[in-house]
């Protein structure tokens, strides 16, 4: 067991490395790297000459003219997530579809749309949205044919997509200390195109959040710095406010006093080191009885205790091979594992490849 001095720190770090490129090419290849789906450009949707902007921390493409006037920009906030606003005036609105069909069913990653201005429906199997009645929507990887989108033609259009991928989250944890909203998880392991949509609360909250993205300073540094904290705030707001992976109103009619007991039950799992307090343990550290705190808990964060206590275990495992040169025993136990065998057996069930092979990629 690593002894205290030589403990890891785990605490949020975020500034003083925001990547900037002098190259468009070099960041062009990082993006398609995180993002490897098939992209607008493959399509012909947009022209292929990128030009560099916000002093090299983002991408600004112009549109085919023959399809829709207008351009898009592309931010890198964090790796494995990119924010990628589009301002436009659509033309052939039937080949557009087309190309919408044949793109977007083929990406990983969970997708937040926020509408900004102009008309914009989205059919996602049966259930269709509507960028006038909504704020946005967050998606994951609808079916082959059960994806559409439609616009007014000459009407013009500005959306946000940000596109998030499991290294994403990883990095939003690590440097924000923020942990992935339990929606992600839900939507990624629903069966139909129609449970992989989620309809985000129309709430000042999101309004504003929606607002500030497409209102932030011009120049890179500070642009990429508080975009992050916009991206840090979305998690926040997906994982406190709107409705968790057990399908019900996040925090409901909690009482003040015991959201606050159930929060320092969550900030006690995720500072744990070692072996995780035990329910009994947790229930008395933070003065509510075992109900409250397994019922409180599911409703306010949406996962059970245990459920929430793996996933900080895991994505701190996760980080300790990355950033460390800690045996797999060690992290095992500081992950609160006895035997490493079991250690990685959970984190190969939670990220689809052994820690060996997380250390091989260093």
């Amino acid at each position: 067991m690593p002894s205290d001095r030589n403990k890891p720190d785990l605490r949020p770090a975020i500034a003083g490395d925001v990547e900037s490129f002098s190259d468009k090419e070099s960041l062009e290849s990082l993006m398609r790297a995180e993002h490897p789906s098939p992209g607008a450009e493959d399509a012909v949707a947009i022209n292929a000459e990128a030009s560099l902007i916000a002093d090299g921390t983002a991408l600004q493409y112009s549109l085919n003219p023959s399809l829709w006037e207008g351009g898009i920009e592309i931010y890198r906030p964090f790796p494995g997530i990119s924010v990628v606003t589009w301002k436009f005036t659509p033309k052939d609105l039937e080949t557009v579809r087309q190309l919408a069909r044949s793109i977007v069913p083929k990406y990983d990653d969970i997708v937040v749309r926020l509408f900004h201005t102009g008309d914009v429906s989205y059919r996602f199997g049966r259930q269709i949205l509507h960028s006038t009645e909504s704020v946005g929507l967050v998606s994951y990887k609808p079916d082959a044919g059960d994806f559409e989108q439609q616009w007014q033609e000459d009407q013009q259009v500005c959306v946000t997509h940000i596109n998030i991928t499991e290294e994403g989250e990883r990095e939003v944890w690590h440097r924000l200390g923020i942990m992935p909203p339990a929606l992600f998880q839900k939507l990624r392991t629903a069966d139909t195109t129609e449970d992989r949509v989620y309809e985000l609360p129309n709430t000042e909250l999101f309004k504003h959040l929606s607002f500030a993205l497409v209102n932030l300073p011009s120049s890179g540094v500070a642009h990429t710095m508080m975009l992050r904290l916009k991206v840090g705030e979305l998690f926040c707001l997906l994982g406190e406010e709107t409705i968790a992976a057990n399908g019900h109103c996040g925090r409901g009619d909690l009482p003040f006093a015991e959201i606050k007991k159930l929060s320092q039950a969550r900030t006690i799992l995720e500072e744990a080191t070692g072996t995780m307090p035990s329910i009994a343990e947790l229930s008395a550290m933070v003065g509510l009885n075992r109900r409250k705190l397994t019922e409180g808990f599911k409703q306010a964060f949406g996962e059970t205790v245990a459920v929430y206590a793996l996933e900080v275990r895991m994505r701190k495992g996760y980080q300790l091979l990355n950033e460390t040169q800690l045996s797999v025993q060690e992290i095992a136990e500081y992950c609160g594992y006895g035997h490493p065998h079991n250690f990685t057996i959970a984190f190969q069930r939670r990220f689809g490849c052994s820690p060996s092979q997380i250390r091989q990629q260093k």
